[in-house]
């Protein structure tokens, strides 16, 4: 037991091994102590593929949506016994939401709410079994967030925060937005200290909340362990058929840029080009945004430990932002985590994002990628080949690439900087 180190029970409704956001979280605690954090998560955040062949931490899971449950059962379950499994009033909202848009914001209340009931009735028993020192809530859609600051009223622990993204301001379905509104100010204002990944979301709190805000804040880049990446890599020396590559989830931030990318792909024909999305989206979700498969692109899915090699694999790594968004607040400040892996991926990177964007200043500032920063095909197709016929070109900002991974996102020096923020 090392009691160096603050007991923490983080609280997030998406958990490593989940990809995504999840997969940082597992970075900064995979050698933190395992008997001085908790995770209190979803059981069904989790997909399938993840729980199966994904890394889990080696702390102690506590399930909100079903308590008792270990991470253990959760690889064990097969699909359809978590779909039978699940609270048959929650996955009945949750299915009828998907349906239709009024409906969705008229039960998204019962659904917000009851997870953040679930959450503070099983985080209030957390704290007080485990003996717990301070609550981390991760940003969410509200559950997560909603309910640190509720359990933080109830039993007086303290708490800290961690924004992968903006919390008010965000696209969420009703009440999410909503919710936002009133509760941002209030866990800003209790918060001890707030972690956010990158120098733009903080000046964007600065601005919104003053200086005595500003000082709350500290700036943990998204990070990734270097060594998988490392050795799965070659030379880059492209040859045909030359392959653009994009990993991750899809959703709004990115559907408007995706589709660019892939009428530029259809309309190049004096290249033999192909390309490929990993994505663990349902296809019909992606057929419905217009995402399909075609003789030029394919659509796979993988666990998250399989990326180093497969972006190892390709010629281009694509990083998508989208241009008139219902959250431009949102686009303006992110960093994707995969920007992360594709700094140290050893290939180059082509990030298609409005000029206006924290990620495209970030990229022509250490000039690490190809930009196209106009909501314009025919200039993606110039920047694809642009890359393919200049060699050189490429291997220039795949070196400054991996200069600014080790400056700022080598999860080795920055889950020390975590580790250091819970010290005794």
């Amino acid at each position: 037991m090392d009691e160096n180190f603050k007991k923490i029970l983080v609280v997030s409704s998406y958990a490593p091994p989940a990809i995504g956001g999840p997969q940082n979280l597992y970075n900064l605690l995979r050698d933190f102590p395992k008997d001085r954090y908790f995770i209190l998560t979803s059981f069904y955040n989790i997909d399938n593929l993840s729980a199966q062949k994904g890394t889990w931490l080696d702390g102690e899971y506590i399930f909100y949506d079903k308590p008792g449950a270990t991470k253990e059962e959760r690889i064990k379950t097969q699909e359809e016994k978590t779909i039978a499994k699940k609270s048959s009033l929650l996955n009945k909202l949750k299915h009828l939401a998907r349906r239709s848009w009024l409906v969705r914001n008229i039960i998204g209340i019962p659904i917000i709410v009851t997870q953040i009931f679930w959450i503070v009735r099983q985080g209030k028993k957390s704290v007080k079994e485990k003996q717990v020192d301070v609550l981390l809530g991760f940003s969410d859609y509200g559950p997560a967030m909603i309910g640190t600051y509720l359990l933080h009223k109830i039993s007086k622990t303290p708490f800290r925060l961690f924004l992968f993204d903006l919390y008010k301001g965000n696209f969420y379905p009703f009440p999410g937005g909503f919710l936002s509104k009133i509760f941002e100010p209030k866990l800003f204002k209790r918060a001890e200290q707030i972690i956010v990944t990158n120098q733009g979301t903080k000046n964007f709190y600065i601005n919104r909340y003053g200086e005595n805000i500003g000082r709350k804040i500290v700036i943990i880049h998204n990070a990734a362990f270097p060594e998988p990446y490392l050795a799965s890599q070659s030379e880059y020396q492209p040859s045909p058929p030359f392959s653009i590559l994009f990993t991750g989830r899809i959703y709004w931030p990115q559907i408007n840029a995706i589709r660019n990318l892939i009428q530029a792909v259809e309309e190049i024909n004096d290249l033999d080009l192909k390309l490929d999305i990993y994505c663990p989206n349902p296809r019909d979700y992606l057929d419905r945004i217009g995402i399909k498969e075609s003789e030029k692109i394919k659509i796979s899915v993988a666990p998250p430990q399989d990326m180093p090699k497969i972006q190892s694999q390709a010629d281009i790594l694509f990083l998508p932002l989208s241009w008139r968004t219902k959250s431009n607040d949102i686009i303006n400040t992110a960093t994707p985590g995969k920007l992360t892996d594709y700094l140290v991926a050893g290939k180059p990177m082509l990030i298609h994002a409005p000029a206006s964007t924290y990620l495209v200043k970030y990229a022509k500032e250490n000039n690490c990628a190809m930009v196209v920063d106009k909501n314009e095909v025919e200039e993606l197709k110039r920047g694809i080949k642009t890359l393919i016929e200049n060699p050189e070109l490429a291997r220039q900002l795949i070196q400054n690439a991996r200069k600014t991974f080790f400056a700022n996102h080598d999860a080795n020096k920055n889950a020390e900087i975590f580790h250091s923020l819970f010290k005794l």
